[in-house]
């Protein structure tokens, strides 16, 4: 049930079409957020792409991928958990109208991470594939885990959708676009009748369990916080009084284990150590990256950790698992937004000395202790003496800004642009230097009640803006969302020329566009790879093959002439797009016509 060696779940294959099927439309949630990680997801949704495959560095393979899903995703966040991206790219503005972020007045986080997705095939029929995850969207390697269910909608109504209905349309009223509330309002209101399945005959039941968005949807609705014979946490981050309190509630001659991060069993005491038998990951596994990397020279190394939150419990004859978000916290339950599934496990039932068996190794004949990835702490370590956060109150600086009533409008002035930033002076902190700058460039400047950018281009603009937090020698960066007025039209078409520079590049799209297989034909062209930033250097593609092309579409796919079309519009340009091949691509599109009517 529980082998991390061989039960791998992909990212990206998790979210790809099944066989046959093209996504409708996606919403997904996520605390902390890498750009630069989101750009695998249209890859993944619409191409059927591996979001972190060498073809990402393909700038026309991801320019067509953002083109298709502009309007076919959203993605909600945590306000003021946005990475800045290692480089400044202009397509990260084709990703504004799909990221929204959410910014709880209580300083609690909003913290679920899901994905509900809407697949339809050739003849219309739908399927709905529901991800639970413990993973934030970023490139984090630490050790996570998802559970997927899929279902078709039937003619009777599945109250148990009921919380994840109700969670799509808290998420909806986060949305500041009206076609995408529309949007998610629709997919919601077809859950009544979708039929959710696990595809696994041991897990009986299951239900949905959001936190926080108000009314029964409390700790106190999941059962988890009910008495049992065993348990066993996996979470990586703690508070005291929560591990306490499911303490409190084991029965009598109980087995409880505790999985963690080393620095996090500092927040627990010798008793509850001897209470419950807790583990961390080994130092070796922590670091292990590094030092296998040593004499390699890699630059790009991370430590891993647990970051999975799972929560087994079992009581008689019944047999729960519960998977997704929320840590073994009292921010997790206490006012956090979350997303948890609960999996009820009935055939056999199960043992949870077996899980663990499976985590560690143990079940494996060949079992050698020095393999165990993990390792029992008996008494607390010393921790290290409490200083003040810095971090955290120039993180809580940045959030607080995210919860200002925030507007800034786009002004022209000789030929160059400023952006005119209005923040609400009692959300900005006083014990804390702030900066601010457009993430598509410029020059940073002092975060104020009114805040004026000035001397951009139009490639420069957009909603996306890095905000630079600063006490003494310490700082922090993060990425805002603000909504921008005054944005001029062309500018997403100023985005496409960034990338489709001249008529070799333009045919090369064509090409790709037309092509029956997405993945086959960026292989074709891929005959020279160099980073977005250095631009991507081509050469003359075959006319002929081109206009094969248009004309096996226009018998067979004439949809795919409508997207060159949009594609022509957008650019805008007779230097990109040559005349002859302008003139032609009309006689195909209006033959196209005439063959549908």
């Amino acid at each position: 049930m529980f082998r991390p060696a061989e039960d791998r779940l992909d990212y990206a294959d998790i979210l790809a079409p099944p066989a046959g099927y093209k996504c409708e439309f996606a919403i997904g949630t996520t605390y902390s957020l890498d750009l630069e990680a989101l750009i695998g997801v249209p890859l993944a949704l619409f191409l059927g792409e591996e979001m972190e495959g060498t073809l990402l560095e393909n700038p026309v393979y991801v320019l067509e991928a953002l083109r298709k899903s502009a309007d076919k995703f959203v993605l909600f966040c945590e306000g003021g958990q946005i990475k800045v991206p290692n480089k400044a790219n202009p397509v990260f503005a084709l990703l504004e109208s799909s990221i929204f972020e959410v910014a709880l007045k209580n300083e609690k986080s909003f913290h679920p991470k899901v994905w509900l997705i809407k697949y339809m095939d050739a003849n219309d029929k739908e399927l709905y594939r529901f991800i639970v995850l413990s993973r934030n969207l970023t490139f984090d390697r630490s050790w996570d885990a998802a559970v997927v269910l899929e279902g078709e909608a039937g003619s009777r109504k599945i109250l148990k959708n009921r919380p994840l209905i109700d969670f799509l349309t808290y998420l909806q009223g986060r949305a500041n676009d009206k076609k995408k509330k529309k949007l998610i309002g629709s997919i919601a209101g077809e859950l009544t009748n979708v039929h959710f399945k696990t595809g696994d005959k041991r897990f009986s039941d299951f239900s949905f369990l959001p936190l926080g968005i108000g009314g029964v949807y409390n700790k106190d609705s999941t059962s988890l916080f009910d008495n049992y014979h065993d348990l066993l946490v996996f979470s990586p981050f703690l508070s005291r009084d929560t591990v306490l309190e499911l303490d409190g509630l084991s029965l009598k001659n109980a087995h409880k284990t505790l999985i963690t991060r080393r620095p996090e069993i500092t927040k627990l005491t010798d008793e509850l150590l001897s209470s419950f038998e807790c583990y961390c990951l080994k130092d070796t596994v922590v670091d292990g990256e590094e030092v296998i990397s040593e004499s390699e020279g890699a630059v790009d190394l991370q430590k891993q950790d647990i970051h999975a939150k799972l929560y087994f419990k079992t009581k008689y004859s019944e047999h729960n698992i519960y998977i997704g978000s929320a840590n073994c916290s009292k921010s997790a339950w206490d006012g956090n937004v979350e997303f948890m599934l609960r999996l009820k496990y009935e055939k056999w039932g199960f043992r949870i000395s077996q899980i663990i068996d499976e985590l560690f190794g143990r079940n494996n004949k060949d079992y050698d202790e020095r393999q165990n990835p993990f390792e029992r702490v008996i008494t607390v370590p010393e921790g290290a003496v409490e200083k003040e956060d810095i971090q955290e109150r120039l993180q809580k600086a940045i959030k607080r800004l995210c919860r200002s009533r925030t507007s800034a409008l786009v002004i022209e002035n000789s030929g160059k642009y400023d952006i005119s930033i209005q923040f609400d002076r009692r959300f900005i902190a006083a014990d804390v230097d702030l900066t601010i700058a457009a993430l598509g460039g410029g020059k940073s400047i002092k975060l104020e009640s009114t805040a004026l950018l000035s001397g951009l281009s139009l490639l420069e603009l957009g909603e996306f803006y890095i905000v630079t937090a600063k006490i003494g020698e310490d700082s922090l960066r993060r990425v805002i969302k603000i909504r921008t007025e005054g944005i001029p039209v062309e500018r997403d078409g100023m985005v496409f020329k960034s990338i489709i520079k001249d008529q070799n590049t333009f045919l090369r799209y064509v090409a790709f566009l037309l092509s029956d297989d997405y993945l086959l034909a960026a292989l074709e062209q891929a005959e020279q790879k160099a980073s977005w930033a250095k631009g991507w250097n081509l050469h003359g593609y075959d006319m002929p093959v081109i206009y094969e092309n248009m004309l096996r579409a226009a018998a067979k796919s004439p949809e795919k002439l409508r997207e060159v079309d949009a594609i022509i519009q957008r650019l805008n340009d007779k230097e990109i797009v040559p005349p002859e091949f302008e003139k032609l691509y009309t006689t195909f599109l209006k033959a196209s016509r005439r063959i549908k009517t």
